[in-house]
């Protein structure tokens, strides 16, 4: 396949009852009037998802059913969801867990927890690695025979007038490096880190998240080849931290993997699109 549509954006959404969290508490419709943004996209999308929300996603993609498929997902499918009762607790950084089905990409500067063995907040440690996997699953499926992927947090913006107006998304610049993930890099830095490499799950820091990546199909799958040889690691090693760190971690041991691009938390479509006249 060639042209406009040689990409794949894939995006995720479950309810695991954010609106009765103590903090974090946006409802899962919320998520949902966030999502219609990507949704609003002309392009090819793959979306993970469970069934009480596959009737928004249909009726808001009405036209492009040929570029649209939703893969029916439970918690029960996540990676490691037979372990989320595992007690666990870092540090300084136990509190760092975003859901990525449906987070906002920001660390809330606020007193960390441990995790209690019952409370929503147990299955947040699977999320983390949850884009790599839907990402890794989408590469193998591939539905739409396309070349590149694009991870895109189905609450994209949070509401924000970010995405293009007419839906039409001509990628610039982001498949010039098939060989490397690109990601989005704020001020000041990966690289600014590095001393503190041991220590990050120990931090707030909002540098790297996992709001947005893309690559092509090999690249895709030698990253997520990375996420799980880390994520058994931090299993062993009792460690819980956000894809944030995740990743960072991961450019610390294989930079050749990754295309850094500085920017901030909604910059996709100001960095990667084609200008319109």
């Amino acid at each position: 396949m060639s042209g406009l549509y040689n990409f794949t954006v894939v995006t995720a959404l479950l309810d695991i009852g954010r609106g009765k969290w103590a903090e974090q508490t946006r409802s899962y419709n919320t998520y949902l009037l966030y999502m219609q943004r990507n949704l609003r996209l002309d392009v090819n999308m793959l979306v993970y998802m469970g069934s009480e929300g596959q009737p928004f996603v249909q009726w808001m993609r009405r036209g492009r059913e040929n570029r649209t498929r939703i893969v029916d997902t439970a918690l029960k499918d996540l990676p490691y969801y037979k372990s989320r009762r595992k007690k666990l607790c870092v540090g300084t950084s136990a509190y760092n867990f975003l859901s990525k089905f449906s987070t906002n990409g920001h660390r809330r500067m606020n007193a960390p927890k441990a995790l209690g063995e019952t409370t929503t907040n147990s299955y947040s440690w699977n999320w983390g690695e949850t884009n790599g996997q839907s990402l890794h699953k989408a590469v193998r499926e591939n539905p739409f025979n396309t070349t590149y992927f694009v991870w895109l947090d189905a609450g994209y913006g949070h509401g924000q007038d970010v995405h293009p107006k007419d839906g039409i998304w001509i990628p610039q610049h982001l498949f010039d490096h098939p060989d490397e993930i690109t990601f989005i890099q704020r001020s000041p830095g990966v690289l600014y880190f590095l001393p503190q490499e041991r220590r990050l799950h120990k931090l707030s820091i909002n540098i790297l998240a996992g709001l947005f990546f893309a690559g092509g199909d090999q690249a895709v799958q030698e990253l997520y080849r990375l996420q799980q040889e880390k994520f058994q690691e931090w299993m062993e090693e009792g460690v819980v931290d956000d894809d944030q760190t995740m990743y960072m971690l991961l450019y610390y041991r294989q930079p050749s993997l990754f295309n850094l691009v500085y920017g901030d938390w909604y910059d996709v479509f100001k960095l990667f699109n084609v200008a319109k006249s």
